[in-house]
């Protein structure tokens, strides 16, 4: 999904509908952060010029989520370890982020 798809669909009126839900996608060995949204029950990754956005920290994450006015964002750490199938838990983790300054 383009970003300029996601900030329309942020600022339109939900009647009947929530806001999508957003995620933020994070590797135990990676140091960038990416964003998706949950869209049809899988996660689309947002993306500028047909390249998915990168963000360097939580800090800039949260920055670019607060001025698309998303109320509430979920972090998804993936464990490398299960990704790499040692292990019988969950692939990942997700937790709420706080938006607030």
């Amino acid at each position: 999904m383009k970003m300029t798809q996601l900030d329309k669909w942020m600022h339109a009126y939900h009647k009947h509908s929530q806001s999508p839900k957003v995620f933020v996608i994070g590797c135990a060995d990676l140091s960038q952060y990416l964003l998706a949204v949950e869209y049809k029950h899988k996660l689309e990754p947002i993306k500028v010029d047909d390249e998915p956005v990168h963000f360097d920290s939580l800090d800039q994450v949260k920055e670019e989520l607060t001025r698309l006015g998303v109320e509430r964002a979920y972090l998804r750490l993936h464990n490398a370890y299960d990704e790499c199938g040692a292990g019988d838990g969950p692939l990942y983790q997700d937790v709420e982020l706080s938006l607030v300054h």
